[in-house]
């Protein structure tokens, strides 16, 4: 086992969980879900990370993790670190979007291993992007 990994928290399980401050909420609540979700996709960022040789990327991928971890913490009901991680993500994007060329059709993933992970994370990044409108809305 990983030396920082807890399976879980200890609390009991009977369907509830603990939001930030306490509150308690079924497991079924979106939030949860989202949750749930997000840390899924963080996973999936590690796992990418761990098969690429650029340093660059490897520091990226660990700064969209750190967002991730904040937006985990805000969708459970804290506001702590929202704007400093919305300007992180928000400049790191900017700066990916200006080297990396928007593709001219459809690409299928599977050129290689790497690349159909980066395709199944960002497909896990768009299930969460669409819970996170549905929930706000």
């Amino acid at each position: 086992m990983p030396e920082n990994f807890k399976p879980e928290m200890g609390e009991g399980d009977l369907g509830f969980t603990d939001l930030f401050g306490g509150r308690r909420v079924s497991k079924t609540d979106r939030r949860v879900k989202l949750n749930a979700l997000l840390d899924d996709l963080n996973a999936l960022l590690g796992l990418l990370k761990t098969g690429l040789r650029s340093a660059r990327a490897k520091r990226e991928l660990t700064a969209a993790q750190k967002g991730l971890v904040a937006a985990s913490g805000i969708v459970a009901g804290t506001k702590a670190g929202l704007e400093k991680e919305t300007r992180a993500l928000e400049a790191l994007i900017a700066a990916a979007s200006k080297r990396i060329k928007p593709p001219k059709k459809f690409v299928l993933p599977g050129a290689n291993e790497i690349e159909a992970l980066a395709h199944y994370t960002r497909a896990k990044a768009r299930v969460c992007e669409i819970l996170a409108w549905e929930i706000k809305a």
